[in-house]
């Protein structure tokens, strides 16, 4: 744990942050343990399925740092994993400057979230090999290898602009860019947003998505989500909502073809564990059917979360 602290911090200090006297630094950690059953449809036609049951996880150490010089400012983040596999990766890792009025980020991170799933604990979207698309191509998270930035406007104090810009010549790896808008007004948010998305290596050429939603914070722990997107031929709904420790969803996606079809719902409740502070067991379920003929896919999730 020592040593994944001590990279954190040298990732940062690599970004620049050099005056740390005059910036906000913080550290924090947690754990993350799944136990899946999943009940899959490995080939549509047939019903094919398989059945496994696993467990997975990871323990994820944060570091985070922000600096300030009038009302510019200079941020970083360096999400380091330590998986149940024995592998490490790195989540987050980017710095972000710039004023009020504007701002850049670069690095491994996830622009405006143009279709939030609310309380997603477990949620098969994909059934079979047909999973529709939710304006997530040039979101975000990639490889090493890709160039990723974005560039931030302030235009109002409710409003947001965002131009994201993917670039890369790794094969089978998303390029463009990514437009969005974020309006909030009190317990409202609205996004909106394009993505000129072309994969690198294919015959076709660009198709342009589409993602609309909106958000409406119910309470201080609730909120309501409806999600629409679109690409070429598929186009997707959803809406979910989460009150408290509970969340429940439901996303439909469709393509071209009668095949061409997924519909989910998923459900989730977190429980204190033992009383602990930071420590908590969500049990979840996620029930999805594709096309005419195919049978229902199920998987159950229990997640173990402990902040420390």
């Amino acid at each position: 744990m020592k040593t994944m602290i001590t990279t954190a911090s040298s990732i940062l200090l690599g970004l620049g942050m050099t005056q740390l006297a005059h910036a906000d630094v913080g550290f924090n950690a947690n754990l993350e343990l799944d136990t899946t059953y999943l009940n899959e449809i490995k080939a549509p036609a047939t019903n094919a399925r398989t059945d496994s049951l696993g467990l997975g996880g990871r323990v994820e150490v944060n570091a985070l740092a922000r600096g300030m010089n009038g009302d510019a400012f200079v941020a970083g983040k360096a999400s380091l994993l330590a998986k149940k596999d024995g592998n490490t990766a790195v989540d987050d890792m980017w710095v972000q400057f710039g004023n009020k009025t504007g701002d850049v980020k670069l690095g491994r991170f996830e622009a405006v979230d143009l279709f939030p799933l609310g309380k997603d604990t477990v949620a098969e979207l994909k059934v079979g090999t047909y999973e529709g698309y939710r304006a997530n191509a040039l979101r975000g998270r990639f490889s090493s290898g890709v160039f990723h930035g974005a560039l931030g406007l302030n235009a109002t104090d409710s409003l947001r602009i965002e131009l994201g810009l993917v670039e890369t010549k790794e094969a089978g790896i998303n390029k463009g860019l990514r437009p969005a808008l974020t309006y909030t007004n009190g317990p409202l948010t609205l996004r909106a947003g394009l993505e000129a998305v072309k994969k690198v290596g294919s015959t076709t050429g660009s198709e342009t998505g589409l993602g609309l939603s909106a958000g409406y914070q119910l309470t201080k722990d609730s909120m309501l989500n409806v999600n629409f997107a679109k690409k070429e031929d598929d186009k997707t709904f959803g809406i979910n909502a989460t009150f408290g420790p509970a969340g429940l969803g439901l996303v439909h996606a469709k393509g071209a073809t009668a095949a061409q079809k997924a519909t989910t719902v998923y459900a989730a409740y977190s429980f204190p564990l033992m009383g602990v502070k930071g420590a908590t067991i969500t049990p979840a379920v996620s029930l999805a059917k594709g096309g005419p003929g195919s049978d229902n896919q199920l998987a159950a999730r229990v997640r173990i979360n402990y902040a420390f």
